[in-house]
């Protein structure tokens, strides 16, 4: 990397494929905002997969690019200060949203391990330009090249069209796949090196990341993968994809027997908005469609198979995940003895799962989160890890424990382990703008956390140069494999200690693995979605 004029300015420019990069020397990083790595979704691309943006002579990439159309996430409307997971608080929405930002040391000669970042929120909200998810800590301290991915959301990523043309489905997956791509053209010239390229999401960025393992056009673009919140038990159907989309074009007054695309290509963005609103996350929304062309028909089969990516995985979750809907969409916890109830298929059953949990209140809402935690999360991590170490993979799973004191919520839900509380310590950035809002002020001040914070992104970073997380920051941290599981528990007590847990919860996770009659977790954010 050189400057453009040594000493007058704090521009930084690069010679890269896709054109003459200008970027900006912040606090001892190189940022580039907003390059874009496909051509415009409008028009006849509207609706289409991606189409590899063409070279250009220059790329002004000192300011943040769009960001994909969508409404308020809820979590923001409870907790005001979360915004800045979304997004920046300036940022524009726009159908011209397929952008990309890199973080990378000034110096960085190629060879640098690279971290490709996919966000969370439902595949309707968020981007790559949200403030906890800024690289400059991965690549100040770690020497790591951090790449932030904006894709396509709601109906503009997410409707199925593979009976008009087979590639046409999971379109907001192949928008990460064509960032992938541009990776391995470019990201030499920022540094990086395409062959040590490291994917990582959370939530729909985490179920992401699992559809990039066995996603034919992804093979071959990333050599590791950590899943936050995420696996594979949450593809729907061809038939899902198809009801679903029927019940879009009728609230989009589109005519089915005629020219569907045209008529969603002259549509305006307020009106798909306002329907994709309507929709929200119910009746199948989700992309991920198991279509047997963008995605395998049957994605575990897949992993277990062999068929994907030959990479490292580190995956884990939250210990309370489902607090996040109690806060933000007000679905009550109900006692464990009434869940079960409702999950299972006959009373011999639900006595044999609360003996189980006898060590809970089963008669008190908090003994909720626990068993939907296992039911809903332990499970299907757990069959991904199995699924991947079974082919001959490297497999290191977690579960993040570490409770958060903050309470929100119409039913005044305390945040405790929930979905995202995690995040911004595998970042490192607990200053960031909204993070105490979310995981309390103490994050501020408090040495524990600062430690774990530190401790928990070094080892990410650790995991993203040497494909293991195992003798770094947290410890000792053997790979899990059926048979033999380990689970790192990570920021447990007010010490915020992290330890590798064999066989956590084996009781629990082995019956609910065997009560394939049960909800599923779609299943049952569907219905309380819908």
């Amino acid at each position: 990397m050189t400057h453009l004029q040594p000493g007058s300015d704090d521009r930084i420019e690069v010679a890269a494929a896709a054109g003459r990069v200008i970027g900006l020397r912040e606090d001892g990083v190189a940022v580039f905002r907003g390059i874009r790595y496909a051509e415009p979704p409008r028009g006849d691309l509207r609706f289409a997969p991606p189409v590899d943006a063409a070279p250009v002579e220059v790329i002004d990439a000192t300011t943040w690019g769009a960001v994909s159309l969508q409404d308020l996430d809820p979590l923001p409307r409870q907790l005001p200060g979360t915004e800045g997971y979304y997004y920046q608080p300036d940022i524009e929405f726009s159908e011209d949203c397929l952008q990309l930002n890199v973080w990378a040391p000034p110096e960085a000669t190629n060879g640098a391990p690279v971290l490709v970042w996919f966000h969370g929120g439902g595949f309707v909200w968020g981007s790559g330009t949200g403030p906890w998810v800024d690289g400059s800590r991965f690549a100040r301290e770690q020497g790591l090249v951090v790449v932030t991915v904006t894709y396509r959301l709601g109906l503009l990523g997410n409707l199925w069209f593979g009976d008009i043309d087979p590639q046409n489905s999971d379109l907001g997956l192949q928008d990460q796949t064509a960032a992938l791509r541009w990776v391995s053209r470019n990201i030499a010239a920022f540094g990086g090196d395409p062959e040590r390229v490291t994917i990582m999401g959370q939530s729909a960025g985490g179920l992401a990341a699992c559809a990039h393992l066995v996603a034919p056009g992804s093979r071959g673009l990333f050599h590791g993968a950590v899943v936050i919140s995420g696996h594979l038990g949450m593809t729907p159907s061809v038939a899902d994809a198809t009801a679903f989309r029927a019940r879009a074009l009728a609230g989009l007054s589109v005519d089915s027997t005629g020219d569907v695309l045209a008529q969603l290509r002259s549509l305006s963005t307020a009106r798909i908005l306002q329907v994709q609103r309507e929709l929200g996350l119910s009746a199948g929304g989700f992309p991920l469609v198991a279509d047997g062309v963008v995605m395998p028909a049957v994605p575990l089969d897949a992993v277990r198979r062999g068929d994907g990516a030959a990479v490292p995985l580190l995956l884990g979750f939250d210990a309370e995940e489902n607090r996040l809907w109690s806060i933000t969409d007000g679905i009550p916890a109900v006692p464990a003895r009434q869940l079960l109830t409702g999950l299972l298929v006959d009373e011999v059953l639900t006595d044999q799962a609360l003996a189980l949990y006898a060590d809970l209140d089963v008669d008190s809402a908090e003994s909720y989160y626990p068993v939907i935690n296992d039911q809903a999360w332990a499970v299907p991590s757990q069959a991904l890890a199995d699924a991947h170490a079974t082919a001959g993979n490297p497999v290191f799973a977690y579960e993040f424990v570490r409770e958060s004191p903050v309470v929100a919520g119409p039913h005044s839900t305390r945040v405790g382990a929930a979905h995202l509380s995690e995040l911004p310590f595998f970042f490192g950035n607990l200053d960031a703008p909204g993070v105490p809002d979310l995981l309390g002020h103490e994050v501020l001040s408090d040495p524990a956390l600062r430690g774990l914070a530190d401790r928990v992104s070094a080892t990410i970073a650790a995991f993203v140069r040497t494909g293991t997380p195992d003798g770094g920051p947290l410890g000792a941290w053997p790979a899990t494999k059926p048979g033999a599981r380990v689970t790192m528990v990570i920021g447990e007590g007010p010490d915020a200690i992290s330890r590798a847990v064999p066989d956590r919860h084996a009781e629990r996770t082995a019956f609910w693995t065997a009560q394939t009659g049960a909800a599923s977790l779609l299943d049952l954010i569907t219905a309380e979605a819908g």
